[in-house]
């Protein structure tokens, strides 16, 4: 997400207050209620709910592997490799090359499993980023698009959130188990697997006249099958994806986007403004709309 705010006309606001107080006699903290630091302060208090509701949701089970929002899919070599052997065209070319189907249910489950177990470490991880964060132009992002404050914050902290919650997410990679089995232990039979297909691959075409004959014709009936499918597995080469980066990736996409929702939920409704310094500041969103 980029930061796309749009600028509403500040400086006329401002002019109108001072003259509603001019011919109201309104005191001077009326005149000082709506100051930057506020606004600023506002905006971090939003964010650090928003981030501390995410961490809290997606950190019970089944977090993000029930929330179609956030669920971690499979990196696109397993993808391949799992449409490669659900179908008989798959499996006719598995056949023809000498591989057996791979069956890895368990590596979507735990990869959300590990991102489940590592969120609740995140609210921490994202206060210390928004409290330490320099909103140069609170009024700007207050006025802003519907997740001005989340796409800020994404902007300026991703790199810093991605080493640091990374490491929380790598160390939960064999703490999650299914059937008895770890996310690295399904990680590396799988890459052990596919990492073999592109010299299967090879050493059959390389082969006898009838095995050459056995690959194509399997080859091509998987291209009139699904051509796209066809062109990754043609074209497969050694897995190089590293693990630890995509899912890193893929929990803290899913933890911007809860906090985004709480950005508009305190942006629209009074109900979730928690805190005088919200309502004052956030309320002023409500005659502006």
């Amino acid at each position: 997400m980029k930061l796309t705010s749009k600028i509403k006309h500040i400086a006329m606001y401002a002019t109108l207050g001072v003259a509603t107080c001019t011919f109201t006699s309104c005191d001077e903290e009326t005149l000082q209620s709506f100051t930057t630091d506020d606004t600023v302060l506002a905006l971090k208090e939003a964010l650090s709910i928003g981030a501390q509701t995410a961490s809290e949701n997606l950190g019970q089970e089944g977090g993000y592997l029930n929330d179609l929002a956030v669920r971690i899919e499979a990196p696109e070599e397993v993808q391949t490799i799992m449409k490669l052997c659900s179908s008989e065209k798959g499996k006719a070319v598995l056949s023809a090359i000498g591989a057996e189907a791979f069956d890895e249910e368990n590596l979507v489950t735990l990869m959300n499993q590990a991102a489940e177990t590592a969120a609740p470490e995140a609210a921490g991880i994202f206060k210390t980023a928004i409290t330490g964060m320099s909103i140069s132009d609170g009024e700007a992002i207050l006025f802003g698009s519907e997740h001005a404050a989340t796409e800020y914050l994404q902007e300026k902290t991703s790199a810093s959130l991605t080493k640091t919650f990374g490491k929380v997410v790598t160390g939960t990679f064999d703490q999650v188990k299914v059937s008895g089995r770890s996310l690295n232990d399904a990680w590396s039979g799988f890459t052990q697997y596919y990492n073999k297909i592109p010299n299967l691959i090879q050493s059959a075409r390389n082969g006898g006249t009838v095995k050459r004959i056995a690959v194509e014709t399997a080859f091509a009936a998987l291209k009139i099958y699904d051509e796209n499918l066809y062109n990754n597995v043609n074209s497969i080469q050694q897995v190089n994806t590293n693990l630890g980066e995509y899912v890193t990736e893929k929990a803290l996409d899913g933890l911007f986007v809860k906090v985004a929702d709480k950005e508009s939920g305190i942006r629209h409704n009074v109900a979730e403004r928690t805190s005088d310094l919200l309502k004052k500041v956030f309320g002023r969103l409500d005659t502006n709309n």
